[in-house]
């Protein structure tokens, strides 16, 4: 069942699961072994590409010790769907302009 465009998605803390695997002493690759991911998913909910389903939620707070969602998740807000399209876009070119144009 998918969900309306008005559902809040959730997105994985990089700066708390970055304190954490120091805490821990593990690195980014461990964590998607203990948790049942690929290293390249797991990069790609760490950078915000991608939104962890609830199943991945479980286990990176289970592989992480962690208790509280909040310590390890937030909720997208209104205003974050707008920062994350502004860093995640690319500027277009103007008709005309090359690749290899220098100034």
């Amino acid at each position: 069942m998918k969900t309306g465009s008005s559902a809040p998605r959730v997105w994985l803390n990089p700066v708390a699961v970055w304190e954490l695997l120091d805490r821990l002493d593990i690195s980014q690759n461990q964590l998607a072994r203990l948790a049942g991911i690929s290293p390249g998913h797991l990069s790609l909910l760490m950078n915000g590409k991608r939104s962890p389903a609830p199943g991945v939620r479980r286990r990176l707070m289970k592989a992480l010790g962690v208790d509280d969602f909040h310590v390890l998740f937030v909720m997208e807000r209104p205003a974050a769907a707008d920062w994350s399209a502004e860093t995640t876009t690319t500027p277009k070119r103007k008709k005309g302009d090359t690749q290899g144009h220098s100034e």
